[in-house]
């Protein structure tokens, strides 16, 4: 057991990593090329078209649910709101170009719609979510200055530590005009990176661990119940933790066992959430927005599929 462990974890850690190095070289970037007077011009005043720009944002963009995360988490540093940096952040592992090809390859011969179905209700539940949590939450990010300059102190010493934190933080901001523009990004990206990928081991070790332990024979017993199948896959894409580049391969595998609409589930919640990616969200999120979000998720998804069987 401990052996398929440790070659599930290497797999899902190194599936992971170049999505996430990708994520981390495009928040640099971000941070470098485009100011917050650039967001503020192009993104819409209205929440609706605001959000929209989000998961517009998403298509172009090629990231997967990995990489994601520390360019969300940049866009907000940028002042981006959070609606729009939700939307991006839910969007882009379903509908950027990669992955469409991946779904369509993965279904055209067997069930055209599920790939329709994906692109569609990705972009719906993007929105939804989007807006409920640009309107719940306006201050997000976890306050980790502390951590960020390596200042370990009491709390009686709160105030002139914090004030010493301020400093040496904005010190590791700066760079100087002989620095050149790679060099800026790459300095970025490897802040990013590393702030990202220990939260990332640690949720691909939990991953690999549910990979191994549970049992697939428990995920079949439900499989001819239409709304419980539903549950199960979604319980299934979260505790797997599969790229979203590759999880309709794995869809495929399973539509002759438990229909369209449980697999549709297991398409879009996957690459939205997992456990590996909730470790990551709540190292870099506030925790209350972190638990709203994976609700909101779970619970838009199971109403958007239950309508589908019903309808």
């Amino acid at each position: 057991m401990i052996h398929n462990i440790s070659v599930v974890f290497i797999s899902i850690f190194l599936e992971s990593l170049p999505f996430l190095l990708l994520g981390s070289i495009i928040s640099a970037a971000i941070e470098h090329f485009v100011s917050d007077e650039t967001f503020e011009k192009i993104i819409p005043k209205n929440i609706i078209l605001a959000t929209l720009t989000g998961i517009f944002m998403g298509f172009f963009i090629p990231a997967c649910d990995c990489a994601v995360i520390p360019i969300s988490k940049r866009l907000i540093k940028k002042k981006v709101p959070i609606n729009v940096a939700i939307s991006f952040m839910l969007s882009s592992p379903i509908i950027n170009p990669v992955v469409l090809l991946s779904t369509y390859y993965a279904f055209y011969k067997v069930d055209k719609q599920i790939f329709f179905l994906r692109l569609i209700f990705g972009v719906i539940i993007s929105l939804i979510i989007g807006i409920i949590m640009g309107i719940l939450f306006k201050d997000v990010i976890k306050n980790n200055k502390e951590e960020k300059c390596s200042c370990n102190h009491h709390h009686h010493h709160a105030k002139n530590e914090n004030e010493k934190c301020d400093k040496d933080f904005e010190e590791l901001k700066k760079y100087t005009k002989e620095e050149s523009t790679l060099t800026h990004i790459i300095k970025h990206t490897a802040n990013d990176l590393f702030e990202v990928v220990k939260y990332l081991m640690f949720g691909a070790l939990i991953a690999s661990i549910c990979q191994v332990v549970m049992p697939r024979e428990l995920v079949l017993v439900f499989s001819n119940n239409k709304i419980l199948s539903i549950i199960v896959l979604m319980i299934f894409a979260y505790l797997i933790s599969l790229c979203s580049t590759s999880d309709s391969f794995v869809g495929k595998s399973l539509l002759s066992t438990f229909g369209r609409t449980s697999i549709l589930a297991y398409l879009l919640l996957g690459p939205m959430i997992d456990i590996k990616n909730t470790i990551v969200l709540l190292g870099n999120y506030k925790s209350k927005f972190v638990y709203t979000l994976i609700s909101l998720i779970f619970s838009i998804i199971f109403i958007l599929c239950v309508l589908v069987v019903i309808l």
